[in-house]
């Protein structure tokens, strides 16, 4: 598995010189946009400075006052050494996938700083490696709590990645299930990597006297599909309905994450199986031999 991995570092140190705005821009255009042209081509192209805004990253977020918190943040980052800790956690994840038949895919990743201000529920960080070919680890606010997670949040998008070579997503056909059971799988090698204490709030956090209605919700909606409509399950009420408008479905935030996650301990208790394993297996089937909804 090839890495190419971005010196954000570097490039977020001239972001937050003496530079003018104009020159910060095209070293923001250059050095973090260009590197996931490719990703915003497969999401449909146009243009990535809009797209990557809508995510949080900006060359604006340099600019003026915003740039001294930046600095902080780009501070707090450097001492915990998180570029090294997400290289790291990539090694070890592409490690564990060794002698198993993972399609072959070139990687970019990025170590990416952000405002998620617009969504307080993330707890200051967030990640994308859905699509194969690029991976993201982002923060907003980085703190003991989530840099504690770098290694855990970096493996959990590794894993996505790789899942999509060996099951490719067709988003028009893509059910709860097999969404839930993404989300799961990645957590469950996060666990299995790097311990039980760096599970993320989208597990932790769900409330557990909730989980028999949850489930009995997500019993019967499990082969429902397309893109608009399973994302209010994953999600759940408090994120989707806030960040996205999807009509509301009566589960908690992150219903789909931790569902997902209680799914595949299960089956790997049941099954004997280790998650590397348990990501060739197809979701339906460890929805059933988890027994989890029986």
């Amino acid at each position: 598995m090839n890495f190419t991995i971005l010196d954000t570092a570097r490039a977020y140190s001239k972001l937050c010189s003496s530079l003018d705005n104009e020159q910060k821009k095209e070293i923001f255009r250059q050095e973090l946009i260009e590197p996931f042209r490719g990703l915003v081509n497969v999401m449909g192209g146009g243009d990535a400075e809009q797209m990557m805004a809508r995510w949080g990253l900006s060359s604006a977020l340099f600019e003026g006052e915003k740039q001294g918190q930046m600095q902080e943040h780009l501070q707090t980052l450097t001492a915990a050494d998180a570029w090294n800790q997400s290289r790291q956690a990539l090694e070890d994840g592409a490690k564990a996938f060794t002698g198993f038949p993972v399609p072959e895919r070139d990687v970019t990743f990025g170590l990416m700083l952000a405002d998620l201000s617009a969504i307080p529920l993330q707890r200051g960080y967030s990640g994308f490696g859905a699509i194969p070919g690029w991976i993201m680890t982002i923060y907003g606010v980085p703190d003991a709590y989530n840099l504690h997670r770098i290694k855990a949040c970096t493996v959990h998008e590794l894993h996505h990645n790789i899942l999509a070579r060996i099951f490719p997503v067709n988003m028009a056909t893509w059910t709860v299930g097999e969404y839930m059971i993404m989300e799961g799988l990645a957590e469950s090698f996060a666990h299995e990597l790097y311990g039980e204490d760096t599970i993320g709030y989208w597990v932790t956090d769900f409330d557990m006297a909730r989980l028999p209605e949850t489930k009995h919700i997500f019993a019967d909606v499990l082969e429902k599909s397309g893109f608009g409509v399973i994302r209010g399950y994953i999600f759940g009420d408090d994120f989707a309905g806030a960040q996205y408008g999807i009509e509301r479905v009566g589960v908690p935030a992150f219903a789909g994450y931790a569902l997902g996650y209680h799914v595949v301990q299960s089956y790997l208790r049941r099954t004997g199986k280790s998650v590397v394993e348990a990501t060739f297996v197809p979701a339906l089937d460890i929805i059933r031999d988890s027994e989890f909804f029986t």
